[in-house]
């Protein structure tokens, strides 16, 4: 196995765990609600566990500037190696807590804590993964390999609703709201385990090790990054705004509005979402060989403008209930959706000298994840609470994809370019 497929391949672990896990606890936030948030209403017990799970969000930026400054000092790989083991930790421990009817409210407390110490361990594998893919693939195949270990943004997905589906299958109602979720939180930490033995086998970035032969380490990556490249970090938090609103509205948020607002059963919705992931994830693979080859611009700004346009029809199509419409939606969300995952994130990899790569692409994608991804499922749930429109997540799904559309056309193409420390190949 080449260095470049193996170096994607670890990255993808931690980028599949954290889809993986922030599906899971949408899935299972209708059950949460009712083990650590018991309420006499169901919808402010719904709510009260959604802002957990933004409340965790709060941990990714704090992790984003520990994790990134070790990554840029120490280097790549066993910084990612670090992250992993807190991941699995975080989501073991969640798994073996108990509700508020054994411990009252140190229940719903200790779960908040998990939940920021998740997203502290977070906070530092995207920028350290897609790094490490990026500075390990020559030029002209970096959109490729960075797209390998974007894949899991279908993968991780596909194997929580995969299970899900599995889990709601075969398993009682009872059976699934006492062990059932907990299992699903198990097998994330398994998850970790498999991601740190791979990390293990790899070698450390061969940029970054060039870097650092030179002596160009930089003594504190966060000052110098706001120092000296501080436009293309806001540029690159705009890359983030809408992809991050959108995927989390059609992941965590339609799940549990699907189940909880509109009534479809587990079952169908886990079955959707797992037809949707399989396509995303081939998708996702094309869109990343097609990046090399015309550019990131074109395929960045053709899916900002696309998920404009299709948001009202993508939450119409749900609002419906039928089988056929949500599939329809899902499928399409998936296919426009894909066409910039890997192209942005090349492009972020781009924008950024190796001596504060890592920091800044931890900065930009967890202060937008924690911003604009953690709070959508609330404010989705909460617009709906608060007009009684079932499609009044719609305006905050379009507003995200504007910011980013206008991100994506102030972007100057990055195709080609050569990082500091990188050997051409002839």
């Amino acid at each position: 196995m080449k260095d470049e497929t193996r170096a994607s391949i670890a990255a993808s672990i931690g980028i599949a765990f954290e889809f993986y896990d922030f599906l899971i606890f949408g899935f299972i936030s209708g059950i949460l609600a009712k083990l650590f948030f018991p309420s006499t209403n169901s919808l402010v017990s719904l709510l009260d566990t959604l802002a957990v799970f933004a409340t965790g969000f709060a941990g990714r930026p704090i992790g984003a500037i520990i994790f990134g400054h070790l990554g840029d000092k120490i280097g790549r790989k066993y910084t990612l190696i670090l992250t992993m083991t807190l991941m699995g930790l975080s989501s073991l421990f969640t798994g073996l807590l108990p509700g508020y009817a054994s411990i009252g409210i140190l229940a719903p407390l200790l779960l908040t804590t998990l939940r920021i110490l998740q997203g502290v361990s977070l906070g530092g594998e995207f920028g350290g993964g897609i790094t490490l893919s990026a500075e390990f693939a020559e030029p002209s195949k970096r959109a490729f390999y960075v797209g390998i270990a974007q894949m899991a943004q279908g993968t991780g997905p596909l194997l929580a609703t995969g299970l899900i589906f599995l889990f709601s299958s075969f398993m009682s109602t009872q059976e699934y709201n006492s062990i059932g979720w907990r299992i699903l939180f198990v097998i994330g930490a398994l998850i970790a385990v498999i991601g740190v033995i791979i990390r293990l086998k790899i070698s450390e970035s061969p940029v970054f090790k060039k870097v650092r032969e030179t002596g160009k380490i930089s003594k504190i990556p966060l000052a110098e990054a706001f120092r000296h490249h501080w436009k293309k970090i806001l540029l690159g938090l705009g890359f983030i705004v809408g992809g991050t609103t959108m995927t989390y509205a059609t992941g965590v948020f339609a799940s549990s509005y699907l189940e909880n607002v509109i009534g479809v059963p587990t079952k169908e919705v886990s079955l959707i979402l797992v037809i949707g992931y399989i396509i995303q994830t081939i998708a996702i693979f094309l869109f990343g060989y097609l990046a090399d080859r015309i550019g990131r611009k074109p395929l960045m700004i053709t899916t900002a403008a696309g998920l404009v346009i299709f948001v009202y029809p993508y939450f119409y199509l749900l609002s419906t209930g039928a089988f056929s419409n949500i599939l329809l939606a899902q499928l399409i969300y998936s296919i426009v959706g894909s066409a910039s995952t890997a192209a942005y994130a090349t492009a972020l990899t781009e924008m950024f000298p190796t001596s504060v790569r890592y920091t800044a692409l931890s900065f930009d994608y967890h202060v937008g994840v924690a911003v604009f991804g953690g709070t959508t499922p609330f404010i989705a749930t909460y617009l709906i609470y608060a007009t009684g429109y079932k499609l009044a997540p719609v305006y905050w799904g379009i507003a995200g994809m504007i910011v980013t559309l206008i991100a994506y056309i102030l972007y100057k193409e990055t195709l080609g370019t050569m990082f500091e420390g990188q050997q051409k190949v002839s």
